[in-house]
């Protein structure tokens, strides 16, 4: 592991170039002390690049309706090939507490999905 302060004046270490040597003639990074002599070469990589996979868009509701209750929705559904009035819904308290929460909703008839805030 890399250190980050010298172990001789604790003082913050810097990244640095170090001496040019025979087998590295532009040098190699290090850190190295600003007070003292002191350095650490840096003659392996530290770190590694990690992805993150993106994450699955998610069904809102979900498959399983029947526990939720049925509204009238005013204006109905915003799909425009579908007429219904009707609409699955839900609210969740998604900003903070002086805010009024999210209604979620899906269409009975389309499960067009959308959210009013």
């Amino acid at each position: 592991m890399s250190p980050t302060f010298c172990p001789y004046c604790c003082n913050c270490l810097t990244i640095a170039r170090s001496a040019p040597t025979v087998q590295d003639p532009q040098g190699l990074n290090a850190f190295t002390c600003r007070t003292c002599p002191y350095q650490f070469i840096l003659d392996q990589s530290y770190y590694e690049r990690a992805y993150m996979k993106q994450k699955q868009k998610d069904d809102i509701i979900g498959e399983e309706q029947s526990d939720l209750p049925i509204n009238e929705v005013p204006g109905g559904c915003p799909n425009e090939k579908c007429d219904s009035k009707q609409a699955y819904f839900y609210q969740l308290q998604t900003r903070s507490a002086d805010e009024p929460p999210t209604s979620f909703f899906k269409c009975v008839e389309c499960s067009k999905q959308w959210r009013e805030y």
